[in-house]
């Protein structure tokens, strides 16, 4: 059986390619023992209102949870209605920051509303803290150490209990 790739003027896969099957890397599962070991960056980028924002991981004191999300998608919905839920008790033991591509690619008035329902939560919007962080999709995320820039733990999200489990992991592990 083919994939229809071999005939000419045919969509090549990429699976294929050997380039494009080198930088593939596993969704992560969350579990520290799965966790990246490159080292963790700041985030430098803009508010929705498009002034500057850096969140600089020397000046954390708890646990970063870098929730990386997009505007208008169903499965990011829960994580932007999650995290304003301040008594939310996931939340308690780390430092939530929302992560959006930067302001040529989300409407910074669109972002500003639902950075308005954060109650204080920052939101970067930052093309560059999706590439340090080598993010290609959403919703993702990071649990970072601020004081020994380690990445802690890693997940794709697909809902909210994932966020705790993850926190749970890479706190615990």
């Amino acid at each position: 059986m083919t994939d229809g790739s071999d005939r000419p003027g045919a969509p090549r896969n990429p699976l294929s390619d050997p380039d494009f099957v080198a930088g593939l890397r596993p969704v992560p599962s969350g579990t520290a023992a799965d966790a990246p070991t490159w080292e963790a960056s700041d985030l430098i980028g803009v508010r929705p209102d498009g002034s500057p924002v850096a969140v600089r991981l020397a000046d954390g004191e708890r646990p970063l949870l870098l929730v990386f999300l997009t505007l208008r998608c169903d499965g990011c919905d829960t994580f932007w209605a999650g995290l304003a839920d301040a008594a939310d008790p996931v939340l308690a033991g780390v430092t939530p920051v929302v992560v959006t591509k930067g302001p040529g690619l989300v409407d910074g008035a669109e972002a500003g509303v639902l950075a308005g329902r954060l109650g204080g939560t920052p939101v970067v919007m930052s093309d560059d803290a999706w590439i340090d962080y080598r993010v290609t999709g959403y919703p993702f995320l990071v649990l970072v150490d601020p004081g020994s820039r380690r990445i802690l733990s890693e997940v794709v999200g697909f809902g909210w209990a994932d966020v705790a489990s993850m926190v749970r992991a890479g706190i615990d592990g």
